[in-house]
């Protein structure tokens, strides 16, 4: 075989069986910037080094570093702005109607990435409506790569990250510019926000889920890199760890289209969520 694509092969179905991310052969090229990160990082000279590194079991460091680098973990604030919003405004009073004496409200980003979608939950919570404060939501963040998880845990942006979606007098409001001694600038969560979640690891396909445990879960453009069979198990998982008429809230153009699951598409200020049946 050409040592090429036994490369291609392995990663590609080492990804899979530990994540679940497809990478199709037609995809392979998505796996180049990956591989040479590799190969500089342990200073591989040439394919057949990498070729005899893969045929050596890993040790958990090298695992870590390869499951964190093969991640997808492309996410911005306020990612699509209008489910934000609906959160706010019409699924809060939602399910404080279905649950009105819960002291607290439990949300699930189940695949949080740097932390963005967090902190923008936590945003629109505190500036779209007045019914419940940051304080009283229990917000569980979770992630297979330790690596976002550490930048979503320290709150820190570039000037390209808080540049994209994220409205300028939220930037304002809830952040602080910082400059190191090169002058470098950094946008810091104020530590008031960035107290309230609680970050941990999470594989959706291999760890276990909660029962009738969250009001409401975000898992926002993760299933479009699953097959049909993967997307159906965390689906079906994520149902299971709802409460009865809790949400699930998708990205945008992502659906159940074939699934058959106990769900109902209900739209909220023109965005769309399913609902438990």
């Amino acid at each position: 075989m050409d040592t090429k694509k036994e490369i291609y092969d392995f990663f590609a179905k080492y990804v899979y069986d530990k994540t679940g991310i497809l990478y199709k052969e037609t995809d392979y090229y998505r796996l180049d910037s990956r591989l040479n990160t590799i190969r500089s990082t342990y200073e591989f000279e040439d394919d057949q080094q990498l070729l005899s590194f893969i045929k050596k079991p890993f040790s958990l460091t090298d695992e870590e570093f390869i499951l964190n680098l093969f991640t997808n973990n492309e996410t911005f604030f306020m990612r699509d702005l209008k489910p934000f919003k609906a959160l706010a405004k019409s699924l809060i009073p939602e399910i404080k109607k279905l649950y009105p004496t819960d002291p607290t409200l439990s949300i699930w980003s189940c695949a949080c990435s740097t932390g963005q979608e967090v902190y923008s939950i936590y945003m629109s919570l505190d500036s779209f409506q007045n019914i419940v404060r940051p304080q009283s939501i229990n917000m569980e963040a979770t992630d297979l790569s330790t690596s976002a998880l550490a930048k979503a845990k320290s709150g820190v942006y570039t000037p390209l990250d808080v540049q994209r979606g994220l409205p300028a007098p939220f930037l304002v409001k809830y952040f602080t510019q910082h400059k190191d001694e090169k002058d470098n600038i950094s946008w810091a969560v104020n530590p008031e926000l960035k107290r309230w979640p609680k970050y941990s690891t999470f594989n959706l396909l291999k760890d276990i889920y909660p029962t009738n445990k969250h009001h409401i879960i975000f898992c926002r453009n993760v299933l479009i890199y699953q097959d049909q069979d993967n997307k159906r198990k965390v689906l079906e998982n994520i149902h299971k760890a709802l409460k009865p008429g809790g949400f699930l809230v998708f990205g945008a153009g992502e659906s159940m289209i074939g699934m058959n699951l106990p769900f109902k598409q209900v739209e909220f200020n023109k965005a769309f969520f399913y609902q438990k049946e």
